[in-house]
């Protein structure tokens, strides 16, 4: 059983995932700035974004079963967090493309290396090893972290305080507190568990876990496409679409959508993961459709509201997703079950932006907002019909 001591050792852990979320949308609302200094086109600032996910998914292959092996992770969080200090810091040092790509593929490596494990330890850390409650804490400290890296970058944007480097040298330094909390912390973790058929009997869902699998990743890739359209392009829309010039005023509305989606992830945790799930995504789908006739109808408004829509649908569908997969994980192996539900998110984050990127070189950017439309709203359709299928609702204290 774990001991009391734990909790400082599970505080800086969620400060870990806290920092490696920082460092990865912190540039947010820096990619303007970017674009104009270097003449970039749509998908580069895309590919910026993405290749950071693209390190995240490398990290997550290559760690996540290793991670099960070890009897102490602590020492690929600390190496993780060692990746992000790099990555911050050749980020807050760019000079030309070239660093500025380095630097994004080590933050999106450090936060992969992370991700899985830490998910897995703050399980394993806790005295109860409770999955839904952890899974609440992991996914609301994830998405603090997204909306305080837009924030930072925005106030330092607003007060002209040396927004292309003090940020980034801020996440360098609490990811140093974060290792130096882990290196003199107790870590007692409890002893992993080995499946037995009766544990078998008691999580899988009738259908079969993979899937189940398949449709909570499915509510991921909607959840997390639209998310990283936000993050990645979000501040290029609102300035070129909508004519907001102040970069600042941008970045905090991409800052205000992982806002309101770690808020909506706190309150999803009371519903059913099933039924959070479902409305995660439909909420998504409507609000998308709301931002869309916002951009045609140049109404600032009605696009913040629809922001503020889908980041209440993305944390809901998060938190619902995650439950499903904490629900039906093999004891023994939930770190690699938990590293492949988060690469399947970093594909949605990655690619999908790409696409986008280089439909609105083409098709401009109100054209490629229109593809990302129609995607969400589809999607939306195939994952609530089969969810209705493949999933029993889901017991309190397991989801």
């Amino acid at each position: 059983m774990a001991l009391p001591a734990n909790r400082q050792a599970r505080f800086f852990v969620a400060l870990a995932i806290m920092v490696a979320l920082l460092n990865s949308t912190a540039a947010s609302p820096l990619y303007t700035s970017y674009r104009v200094m270097w003449s970039l086109d749509a998908f580069t600032v895309a590919f910026i974004f993405a290749i950071y996910a693209f390190g995240t998914l490398a990290a997550l292959v290559v760690l996540g079963r290793l991670s099960d092996r070890l009897p102490d992770r602590r020492l690929l969080i600390i190496v993780s967090l060692g990746i992000v200090i790099a990555g911050a810091l050749i980020f807050a040092s760019a000079g030309n493309l070239a660093t500025l790509l380095i630097g994004r593929l080590l933050a999106g490596a450090g936060t992969g290396g992370l991700t899985g494990i830490a998910n897995a330890a703050l399980i394993e850390l806790d005295p109860k090893a409770d999955a839904r409650a952890n899974a609440v804490l992991a996914t609301a400290v994830f998405t603090g972290g997204c909306a305080l890296g837009p924030v930072i970058s925005s106030a330092a944007l607003h007060f002209d305080a040396w927004p292309l480097h003090l940020p980034f040298i801020l996440i360098a330094a609490l990811a140093l507190v974060a290792i130096l909390g882990l290196v003199t912390a107790s870590w007692q973790p409890a002893s992993r568990i080995v499946e037995t058929p009766q544990t078998v009997a008691a999580n899988v869902v009738p259908t079969g876990r993979y899937a189940a699998f398949t449709v909570a990743a499915g509510a991921l890739i909607i959840a997390w496409a639209v998310g990283s359209t936000f993050a990645g392009l979000g501040v290029t829309f609102v300035h070129e679409l909508l004519k907001v010039n102040s970069q600042a005023a941008s970045g905090v509305i991409v800052a205000a959508f992982q806002l309101v989606a770690g808020i909506s992830q706190l309150a999803s945790q009371r519903l059913d993961s099933n039924k959070a799930m479902v409305l995660g995504t439909t909420l998504i789908a409507l609000a998308i459709l709301a931002c869309a006739f916002a951009i045609w109808t140049a109404s600032p408004l009605l696009f913040v509201l629809g922001t503020l829509g889908s980041g209440i649908g993305y944390g809901a569908a998060f938190v619902g997703a995650a439950g499903v997969v904490n629900r039906i994980a093999p004891p023994d192996r939930r770190a690699t079950w938990v590293s492949t539900f988060y690469i399947t998110g970093y594909l949605a984050n990655a690619l999908p932006v790409l696409a986008l990127g280089f439909l609105g070189d083409r098709l401009g950017l109100f054209g490629a907002f229109l593809c990302l439309t129609v995607f969400t709203v589809v999607g939306t359709i195939v994952v609530n019909s089969t969810a209705r299928i493949v999933l029993r609702p889901s017991r309190r204290g397991r989801a």
